[in-house]
């Protein structure tokens, strides 16, 4: 089974003044990662922009790792859910992306929305995104799939699961029988690849860890998508 390692980020993993990413994904490659997911933003106005993401955009592209990018939702409907669609692809025009693009839905505010809401929601986004030519996915944990999600309806797309847990429990939480991404801690730590503390601490920091069970990047790079031409 094809297995590659990888992180996301957003910003989070950058200073809060001006967004400068503080991960050297240079020394992240050297170690073996081969690529990242960077959030470009959240909502559906262009101003809620990731303030980071073009810095990590720019240091990842320069050390040779394959990027993909995603978009956290607040989108109540599906009207929202479009608008939101217009925004994320604005900020990844241009951009060079050998990994899948993905829809993040776990905020608690779309909790009081039906599940066939909240699937209608993911659908409206992800199909226009698509539509688009992106190689889309979704983003969530193993509780929204089992409990918030029709995934059904939703099982065109491959899936990003959060799931902080060993294989064999994630297995038995997230029955089906295809995974794109496992993120599967929020705890890596890597010294010297993203300092925590003051300006050039040398303690690491917390980074979300990911394994992806296809070759996102061949598999993009043959079918033509992601305007990668």
């Amino acid at each position: 089974m094809t297995e590659i390692k990888g992180i996301d980020v957003s910003k989070w993993q950058a200073h809060s003044s001006d967004g400068r990413t503080k991960v050297d994904f240079a020394k992240l490659r050297a170690l073996g990662y081969e690529f990242v997911m960077l959030r470009a933003g959240l909502g559906m106005y262009e101003n809620q922009k990731d303030i980071a993401f073009e810095s990590h955009y720019k240091a990842a592209k320069a050390a040779g790792l394959y990027i993909g990018a995603y978009h956290y939702t607040y989108a109540l409907n599906v009207a929202q859910a479009e608008k939101e669609a217009d925004c994320f692809l604005k900020w990844i025009s241009g951009k060079k992306l050998e990994y899948p693009v993905a829809f993040d839905i776990e905020d608690k505010s779309l909790k009081k929305l039906t599940t066939a809401q909240r699937t209608d929601i993911a659908l409206a986004f992800m199909n226009k995104v698509e539509a688009a030519g992106y190689y889309t996915m979704l983003y969530c944990n193993a509780d929204w799939a089992k409990n918030y999600l029709n995934m059904d309806r939703l099982k065109h797309f491959d899936v990003w699961l959060a799931c902080y847990t060993s294989e064999d429990r994630r297995k038995k939480l997230y029955t089906r029988d295809i995974l794109g991404i496992w993120q599967h801690t929020s705890s890596l730590k890597l010294r010297g690849v993203y300092p925590t503390g003051a300006l050039g601490s040398i303690l690491p920091g917390n980074l979300d860890a990911d394994v992806a069970y296809k070759d996102y990047a061949k598999i993009i790079k043959k079918a033509g998508l992601n305007r990668l031409g």
